[in-house]
């Protein structure tokens, strides 16, 4: 399996409970997959299962080992949970104004 990379711009749907405290959010995903196109349909999958609207995908790569290597803290403990869980998103909301 390899190691895919999105970014994506979201939008709560109905339903889901972070949209009465966010408009949206920029996610930054970790899936594993035997090739692009499955690992979206994966990630597009994740979206709709937990009432997110994509808005847009912003970049998405196979991850190189040196890419790997050169993760920050956060994106490196996400990348390792994706290897253990087959995916792992990190969300960071707009948040709504009082």
């Amino acid at each position: 399996m390899n190691s895919y990379f999105f970014l994506f711009e979201v939008e709560p749907q109905f339903g889901n409970l972070v949209g009465a405290h966010a408009s949206r959010a920029i996610v930054r995903v970790w899936v594993l997959s035997t090739d692009m196109e499955e690992a979206r349909v994966a990630v597009l999958r994740f979206f709709k299962a937990n009432l997110w609207e994509v808005k847009e995908e912003k970049e998405s790569f196979l991850a190189t080992p040196e890419q790997v290597d050169g993760l920050d803290a956060e994106a490196a403990s996400s990348y390792r949970k994706a290897q253990a869980e087959g995916i792992d998103a990190t969300f960071n909301y707009w948040h709504r104004s009082e």
